[in-house]
C-alpha cells in the first residue's frame, strides 16, 4: 500500500503485521524498549508519545510489551487510520512544526524514529518537544546519519543508495548533538546502528562474525563507519 502523501511508507500493511513482519520489528524495536525500561521506573500511568507513527508497528509492539498509556502524533490520515486499527493508542493529527500540539498534558516517554531528517528545520523538534516531556522523562530519537558520502552506498555489497526525496536533513552526529545541547537537553546516551534504507551486506556479515567472537561491532571502527543510523536518548535540563 502506498500513501501518495507520505513518501516514507510504501510497504504493504499485511507484510508489516505478518509473522515475519512482526518478528522483524521485534528485532528493530525491542532494544529501544529495553532502553526505555532501563531509564524509567515504569508505571501503568506513564504516558508514551510516538511522533510519526508510520503504520503503528512500534506502538503495536510496545503495547504487547509494556503496561503504559500510548499516544501518537502524525500528519497523515492513512497512517492514523491504520495505527488506530492495530493499536489501542490515542492517535492525534498534527505536525512537529505546529507550535501547539493537540495534548494538554506531558509524557514520561517521547519517541521519534526516523522523522527529524524529513523536517525543513530540525530545530523545531527540539524546541517543541520540550513543552510536552515531563521533567524526569526521556526522549528517544533516531535518524540516518551522514558519515560516508552517499555515493558510496551504491557500491555493490556496501549499501543501497538513499533515494528518498524527503530525506532533506541528513547530518553527522555532531550536528544533532549541537542542536540537542543548544535547546537545553542532556544526551544521556547515544549510539549508532543500522538503518532500513542503508542495508549493508558486507559490513553486516563482518558484524555477525564479530558477535561469534564476543566483539561489539559498534566499537570496531572499520565496521562502525558503515553504521548509518544515529540514536540519542535525551533528557531536558532543568531550569531550576
Amino acid at each position: 500500500m502506498e500513501d501518495i502523501n507520505n513518501h516514507t511508507y510504501t510497504v504493504k500493511i499485511d507484510q508489516i503485521y505478518s509473522p515475519e513482519g512482526k518478528s522483524y520489528h521485534r528485532v528493530k524495536y525491542i532494544p529501544k524498549i529495553e532502553k526505555i525500561k532501563s531509564y524509567l521506573a515504569l508505571k501503568p500511568t506513564n504516558k508514551l508519545l510516538d511522533i510519526g507513527v508510520g503504520y503503528g508497528s512500534f506502538l503495536n509492539l510496545i503495547e504487547e510489551t509494556l503496561d503504559i498509556e500510548t499516544y501518537g502524533l502524525d500528519p497523515y490520515s492513512e497512517s492514523i487510520e491504520i495505527t488506530r486499527r492495530y493499536t489501542k493508542a490515542d492517535i492525534r493529527n498534527g505536525r512537529i512544526e505546529d507550535s501547539v500540539w493537540p495534548f494538554d498534558f506531558k509524557f514520561e516517554i517521547i519517541t521519534c524514529f526516523d522523522v527529524i531528517e524529513h523536517l525543513e528545520n530540525p530545530s523545531v523538534f527540539f524546541k517543541h518537544v520540550k513543552q510536552y516531556i515531563s521533567p524526569d522523562g526521556i526522549i528517544i530519537a533516531t535518524t540516518p546519519l551522514r558519515l560516508l558520502p552517499y555515493k558510496l552506498r551504491s557500491i555493490p555489497l556496501l549499501g543501497l543508495k538513499d533515494t528518498n526525496p524527503t530525506h532533506i536533513n541528513v547530518h553527522p552526529p555532531s550536528y544533532w548533538n549541537h542542536l540537542a545541547h543548544e535547546h537545553g537537553y542532556e544526551i544521556i546516551e547515544s549510539w549508532r546502528g543500522e538503518h532500513l534504507t542503508h542495508v549493508k551486506l558486507l559490513p553486516g556479515i563482518i558484524g555477525r562474525v564479530c558477535s561469534i567472537f564476543g566483539l561489539d561491532h559498534r566499537k570496531v571502527p572499520i565496521i562502525n563507519t558503515f553504521e548509518q543510523a544515529y540514536k540519542m536518548i535525551l533528557k531536558p535540563i532543568s531550569n531550576d
